[in-house]
């Protein structure tokens, strides 16, 4: 099955990537690069999928669906999980939707809706890459985010080419969440369930995150 992941940002910083999986890890990374747009980034991904095969599922890096009365169920949770976890600004990392720039919040729907335009099947889910790295237990106190290359991803991700950048590397980890939306993977859960009457301008749409565990010992299970 063919899969999309994407990291929406501005000028040559939004990411995007393609990958191949099957219900098993490692996912297979086919193509990535780094447009300046959602239409440029979805259309990048179009093209890289093979001609004989469909890509059935996505996952964006961009906040999906709003509360009309303040912050989302689903960005408390992860916060405080993370926070646990040794995220020193757990604020930070997962931003109240209100205060994420543009780029984040508009292509990322514009990349949604461009999807369904051209693949009116397709499952979409919204991903937090930053946040998942502490999630599976990549990013750590002594191992930051922005230190994290594919290098420290081998279990979930194969690949032949050199390091990607960070944005290809968001792609990648929110091609991951679809891939746990679209296998139901067990120690995952869609947080959207959390939310009472969210708005979600491109409908429907879900967030497939790593559960949130008891205790941190228990954190790494996929």
């Amino acid at each position: 099955m063919w899969l999309a992941g994407f990291d929406p940002g501005g000028e040559s910083q939004f990411g995007w990537c393609v990958v191949e999986a099957s219900a098993k890890l490692p996912l297979s990374l086919h193509r990535t690069g780094v447009a300046s747009n959602a239409a440029e980034a979805v259309n990048c991904v179009l093209k890289a999928v093979p001609s004989e095969s469909t890509l059935i599922a996505a996952g964006i890096d961009s906040p999906l669906f709003w509360l009309p009365d303040g912050d989302r169920n689903a960005d408390r949770v992860i916060r405080n999980e993370i926070k646990k976890l040794g995220a020193s600004a757990p604020a930070g990392t997962v931003q109240h939707v209100n205060s994420l720039r543009g780029a984040c919040l508009v292509q990322g729907v514009l990349a949604a809706m461009l999807l369904r335009a051209a693949i009116p099947s397709i499952t979409i889910t919204e991903a937090h890459p930053k946040a998942l790295l502490w999630l599976i237990g990549v990013a750590t106190e002594r191992q930051p985010v922005k230190s994290v290359t594919m290098r420290e991803l081998s279990e979930f991700f194969s690949f032949c080419s050199g390091d990607l950048s960070e944005h290809e590397r968001d792609a990648a980890l929110a091609a991951l969440g679809a891939w746990a939306m679209t296998v139901k993977a067990t120690g995952w859960e869609d947080l959207f369930a959390l939310e009472r009457q969210p708005f979600a301008p491109i409908s429907p749409v879900v967030y497939w995150m790593p559960s949130m565990p008891p205790n941190p010992a228990a954190h790494r299970t996929l």
